[in-house]
C-alpha cells in the first residue's frame, strides 16, 4: 500500500510541477514520464544502496546525474519542438552523427590500439 501511495502521489506532483513550468502542454507531457522514469531509476538505486553515509552519498550522486540527464533530455525536447521556428532539427542528425562518430572510434581505439598488461601475481591468479 505505502508502494502504491508514493507513486501516486509522485505522479501527482510532478504532473502538476511539468505543467506549471514548461511552457506548453507537450512539453509538460513529455516531462512528466521522464521524470518519473529517473525518479523510479533513483529509487530503485536507493534501495540497494549500502546504509549510512556511504549510501547517502552514493543516493546524492545518482540524484545529481539523473538531474542532468532529464535537464539534457528536455533541452531535446525543447530543441525538437521548436524545429521549424529556430531550424534545429539538424539536433537529431548531430546527435546521430556523434553517437556513431564515438561508436566508431570506440571500436577502432579496441581494435587499434595497445591494451595495458594484466600483471600476474606471484599466487597465479
Amino acid at each position: 500500500m505505502k508502494l502504491a501511495i508514493f507513486w501516486i502521489i509522485q505522479l501527482v506532483l510532478v504532473s502538476l510541477l511539468q505543467y506549471l513550468y514548461h511552457p506548453s502542454i507537450t512539453l509538460a507531457l513529455i516531462g512528466v514520464p521522464l521524470l518519473i522514469g529517473l525518479v523510479a531509476l533513483a529509487s530503485w538505486s536507493a534501495r540497494r544502496n549500502a546504509a549510512g553515509a556511504r549510501g547517502l552519498v552514493i543516493g546524492l550522486i545518482v540524484a545529481g546525474v539523473a538531474g542532468f540527464m532529464f535537464s539534457q533530455a528536455m533541452d531535446v525536447a525543447y530543441a525538437l519542438l521548436s524545429a521549424p521556428e529556430g531550424l534545429r532539427f539538424t539536433v537529431l542528425f548531430e546527435s546521430l552523427f556523434a553517437g556513431l562518430w564515438i561508436a566508431i572510434s570506440s571500436l577502432v581505439a579496441r581494435a587499434w590500439l595497445p591494451r595495458s598488461e594484466v600483471k600476474q601475481q606471484s599466487n597465479g591468479s
